[in-house]
C-alpha cells in the first residue's frame, strides 16, 4: 500500500501509535500518575457511555466514527504509563555512598587507558536493593571482566550532569534514556570480581567473543576481518577511523552498522536455504524456523535497537503470512514501532529510531508514487529504477534529520548506494559461510579472495565518491524548528503531488518561505566573532572565532587530542560558522588576537592562564604582571591564588572545570576572601557573546 491509496482502515496500528507517541512526549513534561489516571479514566468513561448508549444497530452505526476518541485517550494513557514505568528512580546518595556495592556488568567498552561499564546495582552491604543502572568508568583496564560478571566496589556515586558548554551533546538526557542517573570514576584496582551470573545477553557476548577470536585467526586482511565482524556480529568499534570517515563522506556509513538492510538480507538467505520445506508442504515450519533463527541472530548481536526494530517488523510480516492474513507494510512498521516503544519508550528520542522509521515509512509510502510505469518485461530497468528511487527517497526523507544530529549532509549518497547495494547480498552470503567455517577452525582460500575483492571494490567506491568536490558538506547547523519546517514542506509537497489542489501548493510555498526565513535568521543572528572558555574533564579549552576562522588554545594541555575536541564540539563549530579550526601551540598572532606563553590578548580581553611554572620564585623574579580581564586558574597550578593576586589584578577569575575538588574549594574560598568575582566552569562555560 502506498500513499495514493492510503486509508486509516488499512493501517489500524497507526491509530494506536500516534496517541501512544504523544503520551510518551506528554509524560516527559508532565511526570507523575495524575495525568495518566485522568486520561485513562476519561477514555474508560467515554467507552462505557458509548457502549451503554449504542443499544441498537442504528445507534452503533452513528457512533462508528467516534470510537477513535476513547481508544486514542486510552492509548495516550498507555504511552504515558510506559514512560512512567521505565523512568529511572533516584537514589538517596547519602545512604548509598561510602557503602560496599555489588553490581552485575551488562556492557563493557574498553579503551586504551580505561573502561566504561554499564552495570546494574544488586546490593549494598549485602542487602538487596531495587535494581538501578549506573555508569562506571575506570583508570586502567581489566581484560578479565566480561558481561555477566558480578563486581564489588565502594560506592561514591554522583549524578550525571552536562558540562554546560554551548551546543553540547546532551549526555545527561542520553544516559537517562538508558535508565542511568548516576556515574562513578575509580581506579580499576578497586573493582573486585565476586562471581558470574549468566544471562541471555552474557551468553550471547561469550559467543561473540568466541567468533571474533576465530575470525581474527584467519588469513583475511585486518580491514576485511573488521568488516565481517561489523556486518555479522554488530561490533563496528574495531573499524579504522579513516575507513569509517571515508564511508561516511560517501553516504554509505549505514553499511558498517547492523540495520534493517542486514537483517533483511539475513532473512532472505535463511528463507532461500529452507525452500525444500515448501515441497514437503511445510511452509509454516519454514516461516517459524526463519523467525526463530532471526530472533537468535538479534540476541547474538546484542539486541541493538536497529536490529530489534527490523526483527519485530519482519516478525509481524512473517506472522501474518503464517496466519494467512494480508500484510500491509505500513501497518507492520507501525506495529513494530508500537512494540519497540512499549519496551523502550525513550527510543522515540533516539536518532537511530527516528531515522529508521522515517526512512522505511517514506520508502513504503512513496515508492509506488514515483514509479514511472516501466514495462514488467524490462526487469533490469525496473530493478535499476527501484534502486535509484529508493535511494532518492531515503536521502530526501533523512537529509535534514542527518544535518540536525550529525551536522553534515551527503549529496552523492544515491550514486554510492547504487554502486554498493547490489554487492551487499553477495557479501552477506559469503560472510555467513565464512563465519561458519571460521567457527569450526576451517578456511577456504577462494572464499577469502572473494571477500577481499568485494571489500576492495567497496573501498575504491567510497574513496572515489568522497574525493569528489561537493559530495559531502560538513559544518551544517540546523535547529529542531528547522527540521519541523522541512518535514512540513515535504508533507505538503507530497499531498499536493497526490491531490493536485491549489491550496496544498499554497501551503507548500508558505511553509517553504518560513523554512528559508528561519535559516536566514539563524545565519545572521550568529555573532561573527566571540570568545569562550569551555568546561572539560581534562583541560581548559579557550575557543574564539573571527570571520569564519576558529582558534583553540589549551594552556594546560600541550598535546591535546585534536580530533576528539573537534568531534566533541562539532555542533558548536557549525553554529559559529567556523570553516577551519587552528590550534595555538605557543605563540600566535592574528588581526584581533595574540598569544604568548600563558599570556593572551584575545578580541580585547587580556587573559592570564595560571600554569605550573608560576611558582613563588618565578613570581618574585617577574614582579608586577599587570591588569587582566580574565584570570584562568588551570589544573597545572598548585600554589595559592592569593600569591598570584599580589602581582596582578583581574576583573574575573575563572576556575577550571578539571581542578581537583580540594584545590577547587581552596581557590573558591580565596576568591570570596579577596572579594574577587569568580566563575566556576564546572557550572558552565564562560561566553563573551550571546549564542541564540
Amino acid at each position: 500500500m502506498t500513499l495514493d491509496s492510503f486509508s486509516l482502515s488499512h493501517v489500524p496500528a497507526l491509530r494506536l501509535l500516534a496517541p501512544f507517541v504523544l503520551g510518551i512526549i506528554l509524560a516527559t513534561w508532565l511526570p507523575g500518575p495524575i495525568p495518566i489516571i485522568a486520561m485513562a479514566g476519561l477514555g474508560l468513561v467515554m467507552m462505557v457511555v458509548m457502549t451503554r448508549w449504542a443499544t441498537n444497530p442504528l445507534q452503533q452505526y452513528r457512533l462508528r466514527h467516534w470510537w477513535w476518541l476513547p481508544l486514542s485517550l486510552m492509548s495516550l494513557a498507555a504511552g504515558a504509563l510506559s514512560l512512567e514505568l521505565y523512568r529511572p528512580r533516584p537514589l538517596d546518595l547519602q545512604q548509598v555512598n561510602g557503602h560496599t556495592a555489588s553490581a552485575l556488568v551488562e556492557h563493557i567498552d574498553t579503551y586504551d587507558f580505561g573502561m566504561r561499564l554499564q552495570v546494574r546495582l544488586l546490593a549494598l552491604n549485602d542487602h538487596d536493593v531495587p535494581p538501578r543502572r549506573m555508569l562506571l568508568s575506570t583508570r586502567g583496564c581489566n581484560y578479565a571482566l566480561h558481561e555477566g560478571d558480578v563486581i564489588g566496589f565502594r560506592a561514591s556515586m554522583s549524578p550525571v550532569t552536562n558540562l554546560g558548554n554551548p551546543d553540547e551533546f546532551d549526555r545527561q538526557n542520553h544516559l537517562w534514556q538508558q535508565g542511568i542517573l548516576y556515574s562513578q570514576h575509580l581506579p580499576v584496582s578497586q573493582l573486585h570480581h565476586l562471581g558470574h551470573r549468566p544471562t541471555l545477553l552474557s551468553l550471547a557476548s561469550s559467543c561473540r567473543r568466541y567468533l571474533v577470536s576465530h575470525v581474527l585467526s584467519t588469513s583475511l586482511s585486518p580491514q576485511a576481518q573488521d568488516l565481517m565482524i561489523a556486518l555479522l556480529l554488530g561490533n563496528s568499534r574495531q573499524i579504522d577511523n579513516n575507513v569509517r570517515h571515508r564511508f561516511s563522506q560517501a553516504g554509505i556509513a549505514h553499511i558498517l552498522a547492523l540495520s534493517g538492510l542486514h537483517v533483511g538480507l539475513i532473512t532472505t538467505l535463511i528463507w532461500f536455504i529452507l525452500f525444500p520445506l515448501d515441497y514437503l508442504r511445510l511452509k509454516k515450519l519454514r516461516l517459524i524456523i526463519t523467525l526463530v533463527t532471526l530472533l537468535a541472530f538479534a540476541v547474538l548481536t546484542g539486541l541493538s535497537p536497529s536490529v530489534v526494530r527490523a526483527t519485530i517488523m519482519i516478525g509481524f510480516t512473517l506472522t501474518a503470512i503464517v496466519l494467512y492474513r494480508k500484510s500491509v507494510a505500513l501497518n507492520a512498521m507501525c506495529m513494530a514501532a508500537l512494540t519497540t516503544l512499549c519496551i523502550w519508550p525513550t527510543a522515540i528520542y533516539q536518532a537511530g529510531f527516528q531515522l529508521s522509521y522515517i526512512t522505511v515509512a517514506a520508502i513504503v509510502g512513496l515508492q509506488g508514487i514515483v514509479s514511472p510505469g516501466i514495462d514488467r518485461k524490462q526487469r533490469m530497468l525496473q530493478w535499476l529504477w527501484s534502486l535509484v528511487s529508493t535511494s532518492l527517497i531515503a536521502m530526501a526523507a533523512t537529509i535534514m534529520l542527518s544535518a540536525y544530529y550529525f551536522n553534515s549532509i551527503t549529496l552523492l549518497s544515491v550514486l554510492s548506494n547504487v554502486l554498493i547495494l547490489p554487492v551487499m547480498p553477495v557479501l552477506m552470503t559469503l560472510g555467513v559461510i565464512f563465519m561458519f567455517l571460521a567457527s569450526i577452525g576451517l578456511e577456504w582460500n577462494l572464499l577469502n579472495w572473494c571477500i577481499e575483492a568485494i571489500y576492495g571494490y567497496m573501498n575504491h567506491v567510497s574513496t572515489f565518491i568522497s574525493s569528489i568536490a561537493g559530495a559531502h558538506i560538513s559544518g551544517v547547523f540546523v535547529t529542531g524548528l528547522t527540521v519541523c519546517l522541512f518535514y512540513m514542506v515535504l508533507g505538503f509537497l507530497v499531498v499536493w503531488g497526490l491531490k493536485r489542489h491549489g491550496k496544498w501548493l499554497v501551503a507548500t510555498l508558505a511553509a517553504m518561505v518560513l523554512l528559508v526565513g528561519q535559516l536566514v535568521w539563524l545565519r545572521f543572528s550568529t555573532p561573527s566573532s566571540g570568545l569562550m572558555v569551555l568546561n572539560d574533564y581534562h583541560a581548559t579549552p579557550i575557543l574564539w572565532h573571527e570571520n569564519g576562522h576558529g582558534y583553540a588554545w589549551l594552556p594546560d594541555d600541550p598535546s591535546p587530542d585534536r580530533e576528539l575536541f573537534e568531534q566533541t564540539h562539532r555542533r558548536l563549530l557549525a553554529h559559529l560558522n567556523v570553516d577551519s579550526l587552528k590550534w595555538v601551540v605557543d605563540n600566535m598572532q592574528t588581526d584581533l588576537s595574540a598569544v604568548h606563553g600563558q599570556f593572551a590578548m584575545i578580541q580585547g580581553h587580556r587573559i592570564l592562564a595560571v600554569g605550573k611554572h608560576m611558582t613563588n620564585k618565578w613570581l618574585e623574579q617577574t614582579g608586577d604582571l599587570g591588569d587582566y580581564d580574565l584570570l584562568i586558574v588551570t589544573k597545572r597550578y598548585h600554589g595559592q591564588l592569593s600569591d598570584i593576586m599580589k602581582h596582578c589584578s583581574c576583573k574575573l577569575v575563572l576556575l577550571s572545570g578539571d581542578l581537583p575538588e580540594d584545590r577547587h574549594k581552596s581557590h573558591f574560598e580565596a576568591c570570596r576572601q579577596l572579594q574577587l568575582p569568580c566563575h566556576d566552569l564546572k557550572k558552565g562555560a564562560y561566553c563573551s557573546m550571546s549564542i541564540k
